[in-house]
Parts: C-alpha cells; structure tokens; sequence
C-alpha cells in the first residue's frame, strides 16, 4: 500500500487520466457515516467477486480506516486489475452512495472537487487565534488576535496554586473573546463547511463558549487542521491543507 497526498488540481488530473485509461474497474462511492460497512456489504455479480473480496480487505485495513476517520468525507474506490486500485479519501463530504462496474466512473468525485465552497477556518493556540472565510479558495474575511496567558509557573505551592488559577481564568478569558469573535464575523454567513485547526485540545471547551460553533456543529470538519501557530500566515496557508486528498494505491492485495 502507498498513501499520497494530493492536491485538487493533482487529484483532478489523476481521475482524467483514470477515465481515459479505460480500464474495466469497480468504482464505489461511499458517504460519510457508512464507510467502511457499506462496502462490507456490497455485492456484485460473479465476474466482480475477485476485486470485490479484495476491496473488502483494503478497507479494513488501520491505515485506511484510521484516515477515514479522521478526514470523514467518505470515500471513492476505483478497483480493477493490476495496478489499477485505488481508494480516495476526499476533501470534503461524498453527497451520494453508489457502485458501478465497467469504466471508471469519476463524475461524482469531481463534481465534488469542482464545486465552489464557502468554508470557515478557525485556528486557535493559546493566546492566539485566527479566524478566515474562503469563497471558492479566496480570502474574504480574516481576522487575528492575541490574549495573554500566563506560563506554566515553577515554584510550587500556594505559588504554583495561585498562578494555576490565574491561569485557568486567563484561558477562560480568552476562549470567551476567540468565540465573540467567532460569532461576529461567522453570524451573517451560511458556510458549507467549518474547519479546526492548532491546539485540539481548545476545540471542545471553545464550542461550548461559541453559539455559532454549536449550531452549525454538522458543518463542523472532524479534520483538525495541522499548524503550529495561529495568525494570517497559517490561516491564509490552511486552504491547501483543506483542498488535500489522499490517495491510497495498491499493487496487490493479500
């Protein structure tokens, strides 16, 4: 098994060339919520049950299951003979369930690839964060800040007890100002999508300070998005990170 990440437009490419290939292939989308037992409980006819058992195998395995999960957006499977197999993992949600068998059927994916977004970013560290809209991958609005906080303090004792309190009030602080902000800048907007990025470990406690946050949680992404700092930087630089794919490819299965 060999893992990719691709771009949009890598990925846009790479179906091209799938479909002018022409070679014979199951292709099976799956949404979001039915990956991976859907395709566990696909069947087809007896001239498909060979790629079929091998599909069943590959979307079992942790690696693949482990992605799935953490991208939740479904999945798209071309699988045919050779070196011909391929399980996607989309940047953004699957709309529909299906297989067919023949030639590969790309339509879905790039539908999916090709449809203009507007898609929230909030990245968070403590104490500091920024806030973006993208519309069709353009920055419309953004937004940074700061907020202080203290560090952790060394002494020990009533000391140490003291500054932890301080601390944690300082970070209460600072999550109800970050989800303000949330709520002015996100209020007026319908957004497809809403993505996480920086500490994962400020997303839960800010969900519950932003109303915004709360109902629009089904938009919000189950992807946290990787970056160490929050400010215009990685906010402006989060856009390829959403855009990303990956793409597993297999030589064979066991």
């Amino acid at each position: 098994m060999k893992s990719q990440r691709y771009s949009r437009a890598d990925l846009e490419r790479f179906l091209s060339g799938l479909a002018e290939a022409g070679h014979r292939c199951l292709t099976i989308y799956v949404e979001p919520g039915l990956f991976p037992q859907y395709v566990l409980d696909v069947k087809a006819g007896p001239e498909w049950h060979m790629l079929l058992d091998e599909v069943k195998a590959v979307v079992q395995q942790e690696g693949v299951l482990r992605a799935a999960e953490k991208y939740g957006t479904g999945a798209a499977i071309f699988w045919g003979e050779g070196a011909a197999k391929h399980l996607i993992i989309p940047p953004f949600p699957l709309p529909q369930t299906w297989v067919s068998t023949g030639m590969p059927d790309v339509s879905l994916l790039k539908a999916t690839l090709g449809k203009r977004y507007l898609l929230g970013v909030v990245l968070v560290a403590w104490g500091s964060y920024a806030l973006g809209v993208f519309d069709g991958g353009r920055p419309v609005e953004w937004k940074t800040g700061t907020g202080y906080i203290h560090k952790k303090h060394r002494k020990g004792g009533r000391s140490e007890r003291r500054f932890a309190r301080r601390t944690e009030e300082q970070k209460k602080d600072f999550l109800r100002k970050v989800a303000n902000r949330i709520d002015e800048r996100f209020g007026g907007l319908t957004l497809d999508y809403i993505y996480f990025g920086g500490n994962r470990l400020i997303l839960k406690p800010l969900v519950r300070e932003c109303r915004y946050l709360q109902s629009n949680a089904a938009k919000l992404s189950s992807r946290v998005l990787e970056t160490r700092y929050a400010d215009k930087e990685a906010l402006f630089n989060s856009y390829r990170e959403i855009t990303t794919s990956l793409l597993f490819s297999f030589d064979s299965v066991s």
